[in-house]
């Protein structure tokens, strides 16, 4: 008798789920697995999630990716705009008539072979650079055949029109927002910094390819000291969001910054995105390249830190001063990476909170 009416149990049970899956198809799987374990029949499997590092990385920032509670009011755009002409470096060179041959860094280019000489150099290294070129003339002349060059595309440029772009995209405030407080910074930008203030790790000419974590945490961590508010320096300076192609970071003065993890995480999401020209991460278009293992410092004795694609965002502090590093899935094959940097540094003031006092 025992061993039918567990039979009868095990057949009532078979039909009401089946009725549960006709019904209501698109009951959430979470109330599914509680009918099931409390029925005492086993744990139900649950379903499959991204095995892919870049899948498990994406689905851990959708996680963490929250908006602030207390939101912008008011948000600052300075008035500068120009017109951004992309297409390839190496079309452009043969273009202008010019072959490879070798490469040598010039501060200032005054010369269609300086700008060969620049780009060969920097090419070699992977990385990017930003030069003044002194001759207006050849400047006009290089600029039309790069405008002119079929295929070529034409964006809005410029750091201010670039953010304001992306905040109306966000929200629809317009109005003017102190950025004394913040500032964005790639690999360049902050190389000339420290170079120019003989901060650290100033010798370096340029970086070797993806920039030294230990390093750039380094430096950050001299400017918001040096520079940056404290109870002895009226300077409003609070937060630096780094961004390179492989990595983000947040450094930010204790107390002042709140939502700073989702901060990172959007800002490093909206890389992937925009690059790959898609709404959301694209696993199959992306990669993920930052170091695996890094040291916090090289100027003092740092922690040493293993990337987990489950926990994206790595934490850590330095004499009251907050560091938030997480990775940047790599678009594979780009097709828009003009103004990526101001629309990183949008994205991730977007989604940072400010506290009252400040």
């Amino acid at each position: 008798m025992a061993l039918w009416r567990g039979s009868a149990y095990a057949g009532f049970l078979a039909l009401a789920v089946g009725c549960v899956f006709l019904l209501e198809p698109e009951l959430p799987g979470s109330a599914l697995r509680s009918l099931w374990s409390s029925l005492c029949l086993g744990p139900a499997p649950a379903p499959p999630g991204p095995v892919s590092p870049e899948g498990r990385l994406a689905a851990a920032w959708d996680a963490l990716i929250v908006r602030p509670v207390r939101r912008w009011r008011r948000v600052a755009v300075g008035v500068n705009a120009c017109v951004d002409v992309v297409l390839s470096g190496v079309k452009l060179l043969q273009a202008l008539g010019l072959s490879p041959g070798n490469g040598k860094d010039h501060s200032v280019l005054h010369s269609r072979n300086d700008l060969e000489e620049a780009f060969i150099h920097f090419m070699g290294k992977g990385a990017a650079a930003e030069r003044f070129f002194s001759d207006k003339e050849t400047f006009h002349d290089i600029a039309q055949v790069a405008s002119e060059f079929p295929g070529a595309q034409h964006y809005v440029g410029g750091n201010a029109a670039l953010i304001g772009q992306k905040f109306a995209a966000n929200s629809d405030l317009k109005q003017v927002f102190p950025a004394v407080t913040s500032l964005g910074l790639n690999e360049q930008e902050l190389l000339f910094l420290t170079q120019s203030a003989s901060g650290p790790h100033s010798s370096l000419s340029s970086w070797n390819g993806v920039p030294d974590v230990g390093m750039v945490s380094d430096i950050l961590f001299w400017i918001l000291k040096e520079h940056g508010r404290s109870k002895s320096r009226a300077s409003d300076l609070t937060r630096i969001h780094f961004h390179t192609l492989v990595y983000h970071i947040l450094a930010t003065v204790d107390g002042h910054w709140a939502n700073q993890l989702a901060a990172v995480a959007a800002g490093a999401r909206v890389a992937g995105t925009q690059a790959c020209a898609t709404e959301t991460i694209d696993t199959s278009r992306v990669s993920l390249r930052a170091p695996q293992e890094f040291m916090t410092s090289h100027s003092e004795a740092g922690s040493r830190i293993v990337l987990n694609p489950n926990k994206p965002v790595v934490e850590w502090h330095r004499e009251g001063i907050s560091f938030h590093f997480t990775p940047v899935l790599v678009c594979k094959d780009p097709i828009r990476t003009v103004g990526l940097g101001d629309a990183i540094s949008a994205e991730g003031l977007f989604y940072s909170e400010v506290h009252p006092h400040y």
